[in-house]
């Protein structure tokens, strides 16, 4: 018997037991089954259906408000939604997003416009993703406009927004300490490309455009970046800097090498003074450092130079050694350094000699002398213990 047959039976059944139950199961409970089972297939149909027709209607809905978003992040999670939902909801939806696709987009710029440029590089990379999930999820309905729309802007909006918004963050900055995490952010960002010198190379020329020798805020800049986080811009950026001052003619800042001095890159000073072929610029430091810190080291490194210019060194030196003839260590060191000898004379420097060899000899002496009174001292107190016992023991 064919399921039709079986079916018509069925309801033949149903008809003659006046739609009785009971009747109808114990004579065909099989053909109960059957029409349960079709009845729940058919309400699953149904339900499906109108749970569609309910997700498109929002979903409808929501391609339409989503430009009215108060921020990006609420128009970045409605356009996650409509990305997940739009190969399940039908051409119309498809439609609809493909009419409203410029009037998204540019609600969309809007809401990231005041972004600092780390957060917008974020935001970018986030819709270019969106985008282009939306230009794949979209083939299904052969709209060829929508699709290629979504396929260029993925792009686009990386190779065109993007960079013109990093390019015009660098090019209105000073390069300060609390620029570097934003310059970080760039440099990673431009790592990413397979062309990182299309942001690299001119972000290094805005920044040597700075004097690196005179501008103090472009020193700590470079001073705080890391090779980790800084890359490329580290490397460059510290190598200029060590070649102003390895170069022996280049004015570098007063205010530049105070900085250093106070911040544990006292040799680097030290080595750019002795080295200073520029007599005039040299002048200029010696009366700005010369004698007027405690750093007997720095002054030494004017003494070192052999550039010629208007000084008084043997002055300085003689009233250091004077007023500190009994500090071996610092004596030493003075007349250890280059060109002390020559500065001072060969008569001074003798007579500064047997002065320290006398002082050699009072140490000597009166570390011996120290020496035997603190065993006399152990021998009385050895003695008057054994004194002590001899007394108890009687």
């Amino acid at each position: 018997m064919s399921f039709l047959e079986k079916t018509s039976d069925f309801f033949s059944l149903v008809k003659e037991s006046n739609f009785d139950l009971g009747i109808i199961y114990s004579q065909n409970p099989n053909g109960v089954y059957v029409v349960v089972l079709v009845i729940l297939v058919i309400l699953l149909i149904v339900a499906f259906f109108v749970r569609n027709s309910f997700k498109k209607s929002q979903l409808l809905r929501l391609v339409s408000k989503i430009q009215n978003s108060s921020d990006f992040d609420e128009f970045d999670l409605k356009l996650s939604k409509i990305v997940e939902e739009l190969p399940k909801r039908g051409l119309e939806v498809a439609t609809s997003l493909n009419l409203l696709k410029d009037d998204i987009l540019n609600s969309q710029l809007v809401l990231l416009k005041d972004f600092n440029v780390k957060k917008k590089i974020k935001s970018y990379k986030q819709i270019s993703l969106q985008y282009s999930l939306i230009a794949k999820n979209s083939k299904k309905y052969a709209i060829e406009e929508l699709t290629k729309y979504y396929e260029d802007k993925s792009k686009s909006l990386l190779d065109d927004n993007l960079s013109k918004e990093i390019e015009s963050y660098y090019k209105n900055i000073s390069f300060k300490e609390n620029d570097i995490k934003y310059i970080n952010s760039i440099v990673s960002y431009a790592n990413t490309l397979s062309n990182p010198q299309s942001i690299l190379a001119p972000l290094q020329d805005e920044i040597n455009r700075f004097s690196f020798a005179f501008n103090l805020d472009l020193f700590k800049f470079v001073k705080n970046l890391t090779k980790e986080n800084s890359g490329q811009i580290f490397e460059n950026c510290n190598k200029k800097i060590d070649s102003i001052f390895e170069d022996g003619n280049t004015k570098i800042s007063e205010v530049i090498l105070s900085y250093m001095l106070d911040n544990n890159e006292e040799q680097k000073v030290y080595d750019y003074i002795s080295n200073l072929k520029n007599p005039i610029y040299l002048q200029s430091l010696y009366f700005y450092f010369f004698a007027k810190k405690d750093d007997i080291t720095l002054d030494l490194a004017f003494v070192k130079n052999e550039t010629q210019i208007n000084q008084n060194y043997k002055e300085h030196l003689d009233n250091k050694i004077t007023f500190n003839w009994k500090d071996l260590s610092l004596i030493k060191h003075i007349l250890n350094a280059p060109r002390v000898l020559e500065t001072i004379g060969h008569i001074d420097y003798r007579n500064v000699l047997e002065r320290i060899e006398k002082l050699e000899n009072e140490v000597d002496y009166n570390a011996k002398v120290a020496e035997i009174l603190e065993v006399a001292r152990r021998a009385e107190t050895i003695a008057k213990e054994a004194k002590a016992i001899a007394r108890s023991g009687k």
